[in-house]
C-alpha cells in the first residue's frame, strides 16, 4: 500500500505557503475584504447608479460577503486577510477533500486530493480563486458539494436532489456566471435518473432562486440598486478588442493547464463507452461525469468572461477544477476496482499527476517574513500615524480599519466609467476622506478611474516616509461636500 502522508504534509505546506504569499503579494485581497467588513459596519455593498455614499464595486451576490463579514471581528488587517485567504482556501479545498474521501476512504481518497490539489495549484486561475479572497471561494464550494451528492448516489434519492439544487442555486448567487451549472446538473439528472427526477430537481431550483433572489431584495433594499449592479453594471462591461485571439489564449492556457489529465481521461471515457448497458446504466457506474458534464457547459461562459474588460484567469479556472475533479475523482473510484489492471493503472495515473506538479513550497519561511509588510498594512499604518490626511483608493479595507470610514475604490469607479455609468464630483467627494490632502497608490498600480486622474492631473509625485515606493500625488484641487 502506497503511504498517503508524505504527500498530505507537502500538499498541506503548500496550501498554506499559497495563502502567506497571496497576503504578501496581492493587493486585490483588500478591497474584496472591504466589502465583508463594510457589509458588517453597516455600508450599502449596492450603492445605486446616483447614491452619494463610497461605491467599493459589488457585482455579486451577497452570500460571499456574508461569509467574510464574519471575520470583521479581527482588528489587525495582516490577521484579516489571512483569515479570509484561509477561509477562502478551506471552502474550496475542503469541498474538493470531501468528495475524494467519500470516493475513496483512506490511501485512495487522500492520493485523489493530492492529485487534485496540485492540478490546481499549479493552475494561475485555480489558485486564484482558492487561495485570495474570492467570491469564486463560495460559488466553486457549492458547486462541488452540489454536484457530489448527485456523483455519490445512483438512482440519487429526494433528499439528495433537493439538497443539491439549493446548494447548486447558492453557487449561483454567490456567482451569477455559475448559471450553466445549474442547467448542467439539472441535464445530468436527466440522463442519469430519468424525467421524473429532473422534473422535481428542476422545481427545488427554482423554488430555491426565488427564495434566494427574493431575501437579497428583501435585505439589500431598494431592489433597483442590487440590480444596478449585479445585472446591469455586469452586463455592460465592454469587451476586448481583440475577441478571437483572447478566446485562443483562453483555450491555450487551459490546455497547458490540462495536459497531464488528457491520458487518465482517454482510459476513464474509454472504460465508461466499454462498459455495458444503456446510457443510464454507464451513468450509473460512472457518475464522475457530472464534473466533465459541468466543466462543458461552463466552457463558453468562462471564455466570453474572460474575454471582457478585466476579465482574469479565474475565469478558466473553473473549468480546469471541474475537468480536474472528473479525472481524479474517476481515477479515485478504480482506485480498488475489481479489475487488476484498472485498479493498477488508476493508481499509477494519480501518482503521476501528483509528480507532474509537486508543490515544493521552499519559500514558505520567507512568505511568512514578508506578510506583515503586505500593502493593507503599509497603508493601515500610514493612516493611523496620519489620520485623514491621505486617500488610498486602492485600499478601502487599510482606511476603514486604521479610520473607521469606507472610501472609494479606484476599480470600482473604473468599472462604471466603461459601462457608461460615471459618478459625479459630488459622488466622488462623497466617498473621500474629510480634507485629505495625497492620493496614495501601491507600487506598480496606476490610476485607473479618470474622475481621479483628474483629481491628481499634472501634479508631481511626492515623497512621503513610511510610504516608500508607493506613488503619493497631491490633490489638484478642493472637492465639495
Amino acid at each position: 500500500m502506497l503511504a498517503a502522508p508524505a504527500p498530505c504534509v507537502f500538499i498541506l505546506t503548500a496550501l498554506a505557503a499559497g495563502v502567506l504569499r497571496n497576503v504578501a503579494d496581492w493587493g486585490w485581497n483588500d478591497a474584496r475584504m472591504a466589502r465583508g467588513v463594510a457589509l458588517w459596519r453597516g455600508y450599502s455593498l449596492y450603492p445605486g447608479r446616483d447614491s452619494q455614499v463610497p461605491i467599493i464595486g459589488t457585482m455579486h451576490g451577497p452570500v460571499p460577503h456574508l461569509l467574510y463579514s464574519c471575520l470583521a471581528f479581527l482588528k489587525d488587517p495582516t490577521l484579516l486577510l489571512i483569515a479570509g485567504c484561509t477561509l477562502s482556501c478551506l471552502l474550496y479545498f475542503g469541498a474538493v477533500f470531501w468528495l475524494h474521501w467519500r470516493t475513496g476512504h483512506g490511501v485512495a481518497g487522500l492520493y485523489g486530493f493530492c492529485a487534485c490539489t496540485a492540478l490546481l495549484l499549479a493552475s494561475p486561475g485555480a489558485a486564484d480563486s482558492a487561495l485570495r479572497v474570492h467570491v469564486d471561494a463560495c460559488a466553486i464550494c457549492c458547486a462541488i458539494l452540489a454536484a457530489g451528492l448527485l456523483m455519490q448516489t445512483a438512482p440519487a434519492g429526494n433528499r439528495t436532489l433537493t439538497w443539491s439544487a439549493v446548494l447548486v442555486m447558492l453557487s449561483v448567487a454567490s456567482k451569477q456566471t455559475m448559471a450553466p451549472a445549474a442547467l448542467a446538473l439539472a441535464c445530468f439528472v436527466w440522463m442519469a435518473d430519468g424525467r421524473r427526477a429532473f422534473v422535481r430537481y428542476v422545481a427545488v431550483e427554482i423554488a430555491a432562486a426565488v427564495a434566494i433572489f427574493g431575501a437579497m431584495l428583501a435585505f439589500f433594499r431598494p431592489p433597483r440598486d442590487l440590480l444596478f449592479n449585479t445585472f446591469l453594471l455586469p452586463a455592460n462591461q465592454p469587451r476586448t478588442g481583440a475577441i478571437v485571439s483572447r478566446v485562443l489564449s483562453g483555450l491555450v492556457q487551459l490546455r497547458g493547464d490540462l495536459a497531464v489529465t488528457a491520458p487518465p481521461l482517454v482510459l476513464l471515457l474509454a472504460l465508461f463507452a466499454l462498459s455495458s448497458g444503456d446510457l443510464r446504466e454507464k451513468l450509473a457506474k460512472h457518475r464522475w461525469l457530472v464534473f466533465l458534464w459541468m466543466a462543458a457547459f461552463q466552457l463558453p461562459i468562462e471564455l466570453r468572461a474572460w474575454s471582457t474588460e478585466g476579465g482574469s484567469f479565474n475565469h478558466l479556472g473553473i473549468v480546469t477544477l471541474f475537468v480536474s475533479m472528473a479525472t481524479t475523482v474517476g481515477l479515485t473510484g478504480l482506485w480498488k476496482s475489481d479489475l487488476a489492471w484498472t485498479g493498477l493503472a488508476a493508481r499509477a495515473l494519480l501518482v503521476g499527476i501528483l509528480l507532474a506538479h509537486f508543490p515544493l513550497p521552499l519559500d514558505i519561511l520567507k512568505d511568512l517574513d514578508r506578510v506583515g509588510t503586505n500593502r493593507t498594512q503599509v497603508a493601515y499604518n500610514y493612516a493611523r500615524q496620519h489620520p485623514g490626511e491621505t486617500y488610498f483608493p486602492m485600499n478601502p479595507l487599510a482606511a476603514l480599519l486604521a479610520e473607521g470610514r469606507l472610501t472609494h475604490l479606484d476599480a470600482a469607479l473604473y468599472d462604471r466609467e466603461i459601462a457608461g455609468f460615471p459618478i459625479s464630483s459630488q459622488q466622488l467627494a462623497a466617498g473621500l476622506p474629510s480634507g485629505c490632502e495625497f492620493v496614495a497608490y501601491p507600487p506598480k498600480q496606476i490610476l485607473r478611474a479618470a474622475i481621479l486622474r483628474g483629481l491628481v492631473n499634472g501634479q508631481p509625485l511626492v515623497q512621503k516616509p513610511g510610504l516608500e515606493g508607493w506613488s503619493v500625488y497631491r490633490i489638484r484641487r478642493p472637492f465639495t461636500r
